[in-house]
């Protein structure tokens, strides 16, 4: 009975981070949905013009959502271990890797579209996601650096914050969104022509913007982080200490690549097919996106709660944070799954009145339905690891688990046996199940090694 005990006394600790968090990912994900449902009633053509652009987008996003989610961890440590002292140069550090690497990220999305040409996309709609991608450049200084103070923010358990300014956002994103994709005049001063789906990319930056904004003035004049004086100085980490950030975000931006790129390439390879199965796939992967955002925002709270617990030296509270996290993490994937499959028309319902699209995406979220335990598992699993600064072996885990299990086996039966998008989807089944396994078997590993 002790053990359930100490797990509930850890989960009622967990919710009050993880619940915010939650709503934070969820908040965002609207964003993308709200996008999509927008971009739907546009047009065929702008539902799959943003279908793609995205699949191009999201990559590069999740790699630096990876590196900067480093901090969370690292601050945790710092909190957990009373060494606050160096909080302050990392919320500073942070904000510095930002600048450096947006130009980078620039330049990629800058030069994304050869991958269209190279894939043999619709012109139209390639055109279309060409224009949506370069939109977007002008707010990536803005998401680079909520991203380096959101999770510097985490990792001192500070979650409600990042609620907050995502919250916010959601309003702004929809006027923004129509006001670029039909044009008109905004509050009788600012005109704008007709854009269609690029419109989308510059209400997308809009918002971005507002956010970075929005957390950059909490976390300046909160009260309760005053004593850090993290924008009094000016002075960064030393070299060791910034190579030990890096040597723990690169890993895991290439990890959560992994995944994403997989997920990608699967859109990519479905964008070859008629539109109207382009269309229900993107429907169907943000149902399923939607439903993933629960379990993520848990995995940062995990990560928070074994970092902090970590720091403090506690093998034993280490380990009960990581397992409370996953086990609530799981048992929540079963209301997920159990509601794609028994009103996944109604959920469809709210993208499209296109009965052709409908009946696809249907059948894709039964597939979804199905990995829905897999992917909470795979996540809060990583997340507890994280915690422990374990990022290398994850890493080769989700290398084999996507990319030599999940979309080789996709491919085979999408384009060997005719089954076209079902087969992609039965590649992610297999690809997030291994990963799922793989990883909590890494979690149990490190959990008893805490004790040695």
């Amino acid at each position: 009975m002790k053990i359930f005990s100490s797990a509930y006394s850890e989960f009622k600790q967990l919710m009050p981070i993880a619940i915010p968090a939650v709503l934070s990912q969820l908040a965002q994900m609207a964003m993308g949905v709200i996008d999509t449902l927008m971009a739907g009633h546009y047009s065929n053509e702008a539902l799959a013009a943003i279908a793609i652009g995205t699949s191009l987008l999201h990559p590069v996003l999740v790699f630096f959502l990876g590196l900067f989610l480093a901090f969370n961890p690292i601050v945790a440590h710092f909190k957990g271990g009373n060494t606050e002292e160096k909080i302050a140069s990392h919320f500073r550090l942070g904000i510095f890797l930002a600048v450096i690497f947006c130009p980078i990220a620039i330049l990629i999305l800058l030069n994304a579209q050869y991958i269209l040409v190279f894939l043999n996309v619709n012109q139209q709609v390639a055109e279309l996601a060409t224009g949506y991608l370069h939109a977007t450049v002008w707010g990536m200084p803005g998401l680079l650096i909520f991203l380096a103070l959101r999770f510097c923010n985490e990792g001192l358990f500070s979650t409600t914050a990042i609620m907050i300014a995502t919250l916010i956002s959601i309003p702004f994103n929809i006027v923004f969104n129509y006001w670029f994709m039909y044009g008109g005049t905004f509050m009788g001063i600012f005109h704008v022509e007709e854009m269609g789906a690029v419109g989308v990319g510059y209400a997308t930056s809009l918002v971005w913007t507002m956010m970075c904004i929005g957390l950059w003035l909490y976390t300046a004049f909160t009260p309760k982080y005053k004593n850090l004086e993290i924008f009094t100085h000016k002075t960064l980490p030393g070299w060791h200490e910034i190579k030990d950030v890096l040597k723990l975000g690169f890993p895991m931006a290439i990890t959560l690549g992994f995944e994403i790129t997989m997920f990608a390439a699967v859109s990519l390879m479905i964008a070859r097919y008629p539109t109207e199965v382009m269309g229900a796939h993107q429907i169907a992967v943000n149902i399923a996106s939607i439903s993933f955002m629960i379990p993520l925002g848990i995995s940062q709270a995990i990560t928070a709660r074994v970092g902090y617990f970590a720091g403090k030296k506690d093998p034993l509270k280490t380990q009960l944070a990581g397992f409370t996290g996953i086990g609530t993490s799981a048992l929540i994937s079963g209301f997920s799954a159990t509601t794609m499959v028994v009103i996944p028309a109604l959920l469809v319902g709210f993208y499209t009145s296109d009965i052709r699209v409908s009946d696809i995406a249907v059948s894709l979220l039964f597939f979804a339905a199905i990995f829905q335990f897999s992917d909470a598992l795979q996540v809060s699993s990583a997340g507890a690891l994280r915690g422990v600064k374990d990022t290398k072996i994850p890493m080769i885990i989700t290398a084999v688990s996507y990319w030599l299990v999940g979309f080789p086996v996709g491919y085979l039966l999408a384009e060997n046996y005719q089954m076209q998008a079902s087969g992609y989807w039965i590649g992610l089944i297999a690809g997030l199940s291994t990963a799922a396994l793989l990883l909590f078997r890494r979690w149990m590993h490190m959990s008893k090694f805490l004790n040695t």
